[in-house]
């Protein structure tokens, strides 16, 4: 058998690395061997190679930090904009080639639309990466130097939702207690 040239163990490389990713070796060993008839000690090579093209990939990763991961949400929210959808009168018939069932389209019209909940929380997601998008709780370390049961209720209140505490204001606000400003304002008219 003639030696691979170098492009065709690139390739080949590359399958294996995909292959690497979602299936084990011995199920990547026997695939190869049937696919490419190569010996179990050349498949062991194509897959060390190909986990060493990882490892180079990952360290990319690492020093690229946030600029790939913004990118990559990028890519996303690009293939969000330009979802297609199929509108037409839908049909289950035979496949007579295959044999399945498929659904068939007499009056198939193909149309791109944009997926705008994927989009916003693409857009959410880039923002908490860039650091620009609050966050929902108040999360930190605190040091308060009162009693237990102080602490534990003001742990309580910065860990409650936004709507928690908006549903505690409008309680309070039933009852009669308003803030001192809104005395004093009441006070001077």
């Amino acid at each position: 058998m003639a030696r691979a040239s170098r492009r065709e163990i690139e390739e080949r490389i590359h399958q294996v690395g995909l292959l690497s990713r979602r299936k084990s070796p011995k199920f990547i060993v026997h695939f190869i061997a049937e696919k490419w008839g190569l010996k179990d000690r050349q498949i062991r090579n194509y897959i060390r190679l190909a986990e060493k093209e990882w490892e180079k990939y990952f360290s990319r990763l690492k020093r690229c930090g946030k600029s790939y991961h913004a990118a990559q949400l990028r890519d996303l929210k690009d293939a969000a904009y330009s979802k297609k959808i199929v509108i037409g009168k839908g049909e289950k018939r035979i496949n007579e080639k295959t044999g399945k069932l498929e659904i068939v389209y007499d009056d198939k019209q193909v149309i791109t639309i944009a997926d705008l909940n994927l989009i916003l929380e693409i857009i959410k997601e880039e923002a908490k990466l860039m650091g620009i998008y609050p966050t929902s709780k108040i999360e930190g370390d605190l040091n308060l130097k009162h009693s237990g049961e102080i602490d534990s209720r003001l742990t309580h209140i910065l860990k409650m939702e936004d709507e928690e505490l908006d549903g505690i204001i409008k309680k309070l606000s039933k009852t009669g207690i308003n803030n001192s400003h809104s005395g004093e304002e009441k006070k001077r008219d």
